[in-house]
């Protein structure tokens, strides 16, 4: 066995010396010891305040059926001495979407199979991400588990305790902690509460199962914080035997749910766990944030070419594929050459085969689609005979950028994943294809998952990084928001003016809720949210004072703006009062969308529900941003918000769009100033500065 390596990358480092494996860089460190069969944890310490956060001291609260600290668990496959252990690191980038990074590989040898313990750790960053691959070793079967009865009854199940399957574990040090999970939803066709927090304190004889991908930790005494973060989907998406994140025993934490059991292995031989992060921060919610926001600019850095746009889709009038055609786009592209968008994206409906969304029987969807049509994915000829080139040639003449709609073939967990990269990557070669909307996603297991991932990956390898992808979160089975989606952005919701089931489901006030719900903890320039036509079906609305008619097209779009706009409609159906406001208020916030996305944004002001003031704040820098100041069905003139960053300062306003008539505002030593405005649907788009 190799008891020495070592390896760097700027001050990213890792060390094995003797019983020791030490991975960590300027500002965090872990340690485990590697003496023992499973690595045992031993160390996490926070570098620029000294801070240990672990205990290698015996506590009765340790799970009841293992001896050691191990940093891993899964006694299906890990079980009996390891044969061997070796280290090997490279640096790497994600394929150009993630700040470089210095990757760790310990593979370590048992009697069964080999696991593949990776931990990305990046310069400066107090982030460590790690993830655990298993490979059966050929003619090895596991046995299938053996459910076990419960042995408590109903009425005590709250007692049931984690007896395996973890994949990270955190003996905390500290005795005075609080602990707050936050749990997203997706499945947005359905859900439109998208994030639910739970708080408590730690307590020596408590234990319990927490779901949601964040888990925050406070030590109350030292204000220093860790945040955990589960790299999977959202408990609506969850597969194998996987219903929870962590779990809570005393004043221990472990990342919970690998995402495969033995059947799964059995039958793919290789997977990879979710992944499961650590970050470290010292301070309140605003250093917690910041650091969370560090994260997510670590594992995607932010490209104003793919991370701020203003996308135009068909599919919001629900005319489905039935108007699409070489004449129809050709005018919707005369439209959105005058109101100003970014993106035309061509939803169902330019390929040859057809989907159960079609306006035409018998379609397949979500799997099958070469099974039902060979050529399911050549361009229609039948509503483009001279092909999509007439389309492409309008389009670029106007400086819009192209995009399409794509569902890959989920069957037998993407198995034509191959094919169906070559489609994207030969639409990207012969049309310029930027940005794919993938959708009809049906994960059955992590393997559908795990090779949904590669297929993006190749994508992206064999386009030199110039496509992006629009995950759609609608329904399904698919990663959520914190699973394997770096690589593009998320579709979020379809919402609509007509009938969606029995009744409209397009309000403003709903889309700004869930950005703004959703922006405290997941990067705004990720989210394209979506503004209708709001003159349609305004019969399905009436009486409503909340309808989107009452609110105005500027309103329902600047509701947007810091996140990416979508203009989920037909462009020729607008009138020209609409498509006039368009044209004049896009291209003045196209001059600062980039910046605006860049910079760090959170909400501020109150939940919105249609009657409050709310809005958003952008931080550029230590002493600039931007402020949305937004005005529901309000008939208050003046409210006082609180502002991130900024307390006992005077900021300097200049007023970009919309109502915003203040040129300076005080902000009080708890950081409230108070904004000024009337009427009701209204909204100030302000530059801020602290000169």
């Amino acid at each position: 066995m190799i008891n020495k390596f070592n390896a760097s990358f700027e001050d990213c480092y890792v060390v094995l010396e003797g019983q020791y494996l030490k991975i960590g860089n300027q500002s965090l460190e872990r340690v485990w010891n590697i003496t023992e069969g499973i690595p045992t944890v031993v160390s996490l310490k926070n570098k620029v305040t000294n801070k240990e956060w672990l205990t290698t001291e015996d506590t009765h609260d340790w799970l009841s059926n293992v001896n050691q600290k191990y940093a891993f668990f899964n006694s299906s496959f890990i079980n009996g001495d390891k044969l061997s252990l070796s280290v090997e690191a490279d640096t790497d980038d994600d394929c150009g979407v993630a700040k470089k990074h210095l990757k760790v590989q310990v593979s370590i040898e048992y009697s069964e199979c080999i696991i593949k313990w990776i931990h990305i750790v990046y310069p400066g960053s107090p982030i460590l991400r790690s993830f655990i691959n298993v490979t059966l070793k050929e003619g090895v079967i596991l046995p299938e588990r053996i459910e076990q009865t419960e042995d408590v009854p109903a009425q005590r199940a709250y007692f049931k305790e984690l007896t395996d399957d973890y994949q990270d574990s955190y003996p905390l040090e500290p005795n005075h902690c609080g602990w707050k999970s936050v749990e997203f939803i997706d499945v947005t066709d359905d859900f439109d509460n998208l994030v639910f927090t739970k708080e408590g304190l730690f307590n020596r004889r408590e234990h319990r199962f927490v779901q949601g991908n964040l888990l925050v930790v406070h030590d109350h005494l030292s204000k220093e914080g860790l945040t955990l973060i589960k790299e999977g989907p959202t408990p609506h998406d969850y597969l194998g035997d996987v219903d929870s994140d962590y779990f809570i025993k005393g004043m221990n934490v472990f990342t919970t749910g690998w995402g495969f059991g033995e059947n799964d292995l059995n039958t793919h031989q290789t997977l990879t766990s979710y992944g499961s992060t650590v970050l470290l921060w010292s301070g309140n919610e605003e250093d917690a944030l910041s650091a969370l926001n560090e994260y997510h600019n670590a594992i995607h850095i932010f490209n104003p070419e793919k991370d701020a746009f203003i996308m135009s889709n068909t599919w919001g009038d629900q005319s489905s594929d039935g108007r699409l055609s070489e004449e129809f786009l050709l005018d919707e592209l005369e439209v959105a050459a005058r109101t100003g968008v970014t993106f035309y994206q061509i939803d169902d409906g330019w390929q040859n085969g057809t989907t159960a969304n079609s306006v035409l029987p018998g379609g397949a969807w979500g799997k099958g689609y070469y099974k039902h049509n060979p050529d399911f994915w050549t361009v229609n000829n039948k509503r483009f005979p001279n092909g999509l080139e007439p389309i492409i040639a309008s389009a670029k003449e106007k400086g819009i950028k192209m995009g399409l709609w794509f569902s890959p073939d989920s069957i037998n967990d993407f198995e034509n994943r191959e094919k169906d990269s070559s489609v994207l990557i030969d639409l990207h070669n012969k049309y310029g294809i930027a940005a794919f909307k993938m959708d009809g996603i049906e994960f059955t297991s992590k393997a559908g998952e795990e090779n949904l991932t590669k297929l993006l990956r190749r994508v992206i390898h064999f386009t030199d990084s110039k496509v992006f992808f629009n995950m759609d979160v609608t329904a399904g089975i698919r990663s959520g928001y914190y699973g394997q989606l770096q690589y593009g952005s998320l579709f979020l919701e379809n919402r609509f003016t007509g009938k969606f089931g029995e009744w409209p489901n397009y309000f403003p006030h709903c889309t700004l809720r869930n950005i703004w719900m959703l922006s405290r903890y997941y990067p705004s320039y990720r989210l394209q949210a979506e503004f209708l036509n709001v003159k349609r079906n305004v019969e399905l609305y009436q009486g409503d004072v909340l309808a989107p008619s009452a609110c105005g097209i500027e309103y329902s779009f600047a509701i947007t703006m810091f996140a990416n706009p979508l203009a989920w409609m037909e462009q020729t159906g607008l009138d020209e009062e609409s498509i006039r406001i368009l044209g004049e208020i896009i291209p003045k916030y196209k001059e600062f969308q980039s910046d605006i996305l860049g910079g760090h944004v959170l909400p501020i002001g109150d939940e919105p529900n249609g009657t409050t003031w709310t809005g958003f704040q952008s931080i550029t820098s230590d002493n600039g941003g931007y402020l949305l100041v937004v005005k529901e069905y309000n008939t208050n003139p003046q409210h006082r918000y609180k502002l991130w960053n900024l307390s006992d300062k005077t900021i300097h306003l200049e007023s970009i769009l919309g109502s915003g008539v203040q040129e300076t505002v005080s902000v009080d030593n708890e950081g409230y100033a108070t904004f000024q405005m009337d009427g009701k649907f209204k909204y100030a788009l302000y530059k801020y500065t602290t000169r």
